[in-house]
């Protein structure tokens, strides 16, 4: 970080030091004046604090990303190293039912007053296997309770999650699998990048609080925990979202020969027209 000398002169008691070396009319003479001496060390120290601060306070900064990193990358190894994504899957499922039911219903409010059609149709929007949930049979379900919403959602969202995967599966081994972990990887990745771009523009705008009397640095760790949390819960709630829309398709035998032999025969006339060109070319 390059700073300019006027600035370190007046903030290190630089123009001091110069009224000194124009009293002493000190040139091309060494330096022996003990005050001198000790001016320039206490400025030197100064600058030395300075930049000290400056490294240690992004140093801090940096370890509140580390902490967030090592999170998600913890996330990624998982699905890279997992010979089974189910519980996590069933985890994503009920966490996000979870988090639907809470923003959707107040659970101090009383039960008739609860938008459970509402509710219903925002959990079918996120999962398409529970077309025809309605509110009444939440409320008839859940015996009026709000943890008893909670739990039937959960069942609601795990049995249709098994029943995906089991269809899935069906259509060949192990493709659920594969699918989790892609959907996983990349909605990590993505999702990460954005959450980077966002702490880097919170990191610039905490700065301006310590005019008001706010330690920027706590600020931050306050505010980029907050938009990690939600970060976080946003790759949970599309990896689920994908898992249960994925719609593999089984490719016959017989079609799959069929394109290929259409290929083969696109192929060959291609080659057979540029072949027809260069004996025109030759001729000519």
């Amino acid at each position: 970080m390059r700073v300019p000398a006027a600035r370190l002169r007046r903030v290190f008691g630089g123009d001091r030091i110069k009224n000194l070396m124009v009293a002493f009319r000190v040139e091309d003479l060494p330096m022996e004046s003990q005050m001198l001496s000790d001016a320039l060390d206490t400025a030197q120290k100064r600058v030395e604090s300075y930049f000290y601060d400056i490294r240690k306070n992004l140093f801090d900064y940096d370890q509140v990303v580390n902490t967030q990193r090592d999170r998600v990358y913890a996330e990624r190894r998982r699905a890279l190293l997992s010979d089974s994504l189910r519980p996590a899957m069933i985890e994503y499922a009920e966490r996000t039912c979870d988090d639907i039911l809470e923003a959707n219903v107040d659970k101090t409010a009383d039960p008739a007053e609860w938008r459970l059609d509402a509710l219903a149709a925002k959990v079918v929007q996120y999962c398409p296997l529970l077309q025809g949930l309605t509110g009444q049979e939440l409320l008839q379900q859940s015996g009026g309770s709000f943890e008893g919403l909670r739990s039937y959602l959960r069942q609601l969202a795990v049995a249709a999650y098994e029943q995906k995967a089991a269809a899935v599966d069906d259509i060949e081994p192990g493709l659920m699998q594969e699918a989790q972990k892609f959907f996983v990887l990349t909605q990590t990745d993505n999702l990460w990048k954005e959450h980077l771009q966002a702490i880097k523009f919170l990191q610039q705008a905490v700065g301006l609080r310590g005019y008001a009397s706010k330690d920027p640095l706590t600020e931050f760790k306050l505010e980029g925990y907050n938009l990690f949390l939600e970060t976080m819960a946003q790759i949970r709630r599309n990896v689920i979202y994908n898992v249960y829309v994925f719609q593999p398709q089984r490719i016959r035998p017989d079609a799959a020969a069929g394109q290929q032999q259409q290929e083969a025969e696109q192929a060959a006339a291609s080659g057979n027209g540029k072949q027809s060109r260069r004996k025109a070319k030759a001729s000519a």
